[in-house]
């Protein structure tokens, strides 16, 4: 086995060191290729709690006794910075090398792309693979590819391309996304776009073939039950409109290939209950009419089929099964004959043959090596750290910040009289800083909103503007959230205001954030909150501030989170904001049991789907509990865990960066009689069991701390001194 690892890991040495994030909780989505003398590869990828997910990352094994044993897998590419490495598949071109071509997408940035790497003698003993690189397409802000290219008999090769003329900030461009192909003339050095066929939602993943004829035919995944499909007779330059084909489907990846005969092969699914009944069938009639087949697995949970034909016939198929349970890649052997009788006529039939599976003890691996020193760690990092608030600052707390390109944009309450802060200072204002990454310095400093403080739409209330949270909207577009208060004098109320990235200015306006709730949506305020909150036996006397967004802003399936926090009378719940950004949908509360007053929480989602939420405890123990949640909307009560023994009343954080989670949390210890001047990082692949990887000690405090990842580090921010200035650094 060593020499199998060392065949494909000595190639590698340009890729940086494996990253903890391939501690796979899924796996899945495989291609298949046979080189010349017979060696196979086998790509798929993995990384991160699901696909998709920034941490995603594609890899490569392979097998030199005819797919009897495969080699460990090895990452062939990773995350960078927030774009993930995702659907890898690989292809012989005629002139015998290897491409591994797979995608990066990233919605943070609006940036999809194809990308390759490529080995020109894959049969050589000790294989070179070149860096990744970009097929091109810059006509496409959007591009994804999922399928084998296709050589034409007239020398031309194409791929087929997704593809969409806008930036989405999402995973996909769906549905503005269309099919076509991308054509080189050249043996791949370069290549462009061709063709723009619409189909139904959820149109992607379409494949090629050239008929006898010398037509080609496309057929299309799509959301409506069947494959579309299009024509080309100008070797793809224009393609027919898209329509429904005879086939059908559930919606999944398929496998369609000219076999040596001429004949062509379809595998897809057959006779399905969802993505069951995986079956190879037989078209000898450039696909007007299909056999009923070889059934290759019934089972459910099968889908994505690749395949190659060796020089003597021979047919392999992968395919994965159970992404998110078993994790299984597998391969299945047949003859063209065997697909023709629908039985194993050849002897050569082998089915369900598993190649790879997912590694369930990969979470029980060490992070950190036996002498790590959690307190070094975090020394090193405090010295690094620079003010964001300025010198006319005598009180400052509780920030939050985004990253993008070489800036960092760091919002944060402040105030120029004293140290601290409470909502009953008026005085209270929100600003925000802008790094400069590069040289790490503060370049601006820029009010946003104070009490008082008119604007084009409304003049401000006056009375504290306090707890800014910021996300960003759009490629050019940040929003920064606060809630303005007046302690018993009236509601609370959130606003938001929007930063263009590219003048470096704020909007002349500002606007009402607003709540849903089962009793409707409203404007943001802490009564409506409250009275949500009734519903579900909530008990404490309402107060009229207090209501924030306490937690960074996290996106799971798309769609971006908040927690939702009353902090003084310990209120908290689980949110999603609509596509706007402008609205939070409350989707369950949890504060039991009633005896506990918590607050302050953080969430994120463990490998298993499951939410988990950290809180801050106010009175008791004052140690932070746990709440769990199978779909966000009903949550356990909350409970101490052994992980955190000695926790104080002040803010958590609980991040995940790479497949590893951060948790934070204050330590009651305190340096010189400091309160809050002891803060550890923990990090766990599983979110059960963690390791300390940073101890923060310091006599001038160190609360309230959040961490972003960028470009492939993780930043950080914190309070520091007595609520006096908010410090900005790396973390790793």
């Amino acid at each position: 086995m060593l020499a199998l690892r060392l065949l494909l890991l000595l190639p590698l040495t340009a890729l940086a060191a494996e990253p903890v994030s391939l501690l796979p909780t899924w796996q899945g989505i495989p291609g298949i290729e046979r080189t010349p003398k017979g060696r196979l590869f086998v790509s798929f990828f993995s990384g991160g709690p699901k696909e998709p997910s920034i941490e995603n990352t594609v890899y490569l094994a392979h097998s030199d006794d005819n797919g009897r044993r495969f080699s460990e897998p090895v990452a062939m590419a990773g995350p960078q910075g927030t774009s993930r490495a995702f659907d890898p598949t690989l292809w012989l071109d005629p002139q015998r090398r290897l491409w591994y071509i797979f995608n990066r997408g990233d919605r943070h940035e609006g940036a999809h792309g194809v990308y390759a790497r490529l080995c020109e003698k894959p049969d050589a003993p000790f294989p070179q693979w070149s860096s990744e690189f970009r097929l091109g397409f810059d006509e496409a802000p959007f591009s994804f590819r999922m399928n084998k290219p296709v050589a034409l008999k007239s020398g031309e090769w194409l791929m087929p391309v997704t593809h969409a003329s806008t930036r989405p900030f999402e995973w996909f461009a769906r549905p503005s996304q269309v099919q076509g192909v991308a054509i080189s003339t050249d043996k791949g050095r370069t290549w462009k776009l061709h063709g723009s066929v619409k189909a139904p939602d959820f149109a992607l993943e379409n494949m090629i073939v050239e008929r006898r004829d010398k037509t080609l035919w496309m057929l299309i995944r799509t959301g409506d039950g069947q494959l579309w499909e299009s024509e080309s007779a100008d070797k793809g330059r224009t393609w027919s409109p898209g329509k429904p084909s005879a086939i059908a489907s559930p919606g999944a990846r398929f496998f369609l290939r000219t076999l040596a005969s001429g004949n062509l092969l379809l595998v897809n699914h057959y006779k399905f209950k969802g993505r069951s009944h995986l079956t190879a069938r037989l078209s000898t009639d450039d696909g007007k009419s299909w056999n009923e087949g070889l059934l290759l697995d019934e089972r459910a949970g099968v889908s994505y089929p690749d395949g190659v034909q060796a020089k003597d016939g021979l047919i392999r198929v992968v395919y994965d099964r159970d992404r998110m349970g078993a994790g299984e890649v597998l391969m299945a052997e047949f003859q063209e004959r065997d697909v023709a009788a629908g039985e194993n006529k050849s002897g050569a039939v082998k089915l369900r043959q598993v190649i790879q599976r997912l590694d369930r003890t990969a979470s029980q691996r060490k992070l950190l090596p036996p002498d790590w020193d959690p307190k070094a760690a975090g020394d090193r990092v405090m010295k690094g750290l620079l003010q964001t608030t300025g010198p006319e600052v005598k009180g400052a707390h509780d920030a939050d910040m985004v990253l993008i390109g070489d800036r960092a944009y760091v919002a944060q309450m402040a105030n120029d009289i004293q140290p601290g802060e409470t909502a009953e200072w008026p005085f209270i204002y929100v600003t925000l800083s802008l790094v400069d990454l590069k040289t790490m310095t503060v370049e601006q400093r820029i009010p946003i909103a104070r009490g008082g403080q008119a604007f084009a739409n409304e003049t401000l209330a006056e009375g504290a503007c306090f707890v800014p949270r910021i996300l960003r909207r759009d490629a050019r577009t940040l929003r920064i959230f606060w809630a303005s208060e007046a302690p018993r004098q009236r509601q609370a109320q959130t606003y938001y205001r929007d930063f263009d990235i590219e003048t470096l200015r704020l909007s002349d306006s500002i606007h009402k954030a607003k709540i849903k709730t089962a009793a409707g949506t409203f404007d943001m305020r802490p009564d409506r909150f409250y009275e949500d909150a009734q519903r579900f036996g909530f008990e404490r006397e309402a107060k009229d501030y207090g209501l924030y967004m306490i937690d960074s802003f996290k996106v799971f399936d798309g769609r971006t989170h908040a927690v939702v926090n009353n902090y003084p009378i310990g209120q908290n719940a689980w949110a999603v904001l609509n596509t706007e950004l402008d609205t939070f949908e409350i989707l369950g509360h949890f504060n039991q049991p009633a005896s506990l007053k918590l607050t302050e929480a953080a969430v994120n989602r463990l490998p298993d789907g499951t939410w988990l939420a950290i809180c801050r405890q106010e009175a008791g123990t004052r140690n932070y509990t746990f709440t769990t949640s199978r779909d966000g909307r009903e949550w356990s009560a909350n409970a101490y865990r052994p992980s955190v023994p000695n926790g104080v009343n002040s803010k958590p954080l609980f991040e995940k960066f790479w497949g590893v989670y951060y948790l934070g949390w204050q330590e009651s210890t305190r340096v010189n009689g400091v309160s809050r001047s002891v803060f550890n990082i923990d990090i766990s692949v599983d979110g059960l069991n963690w390791e300390r990887k940073y101890r923060f000690e310091s006599a001038e405090s160190f609360q309230y701390p959040g961490l972003r990842e960028h470009r492939g580090s993780i930043y950080l921010f914190a309070t520091q001194g007595a609520k006096e200035r908010i410090m900005f650094g790396r973390l790793e």
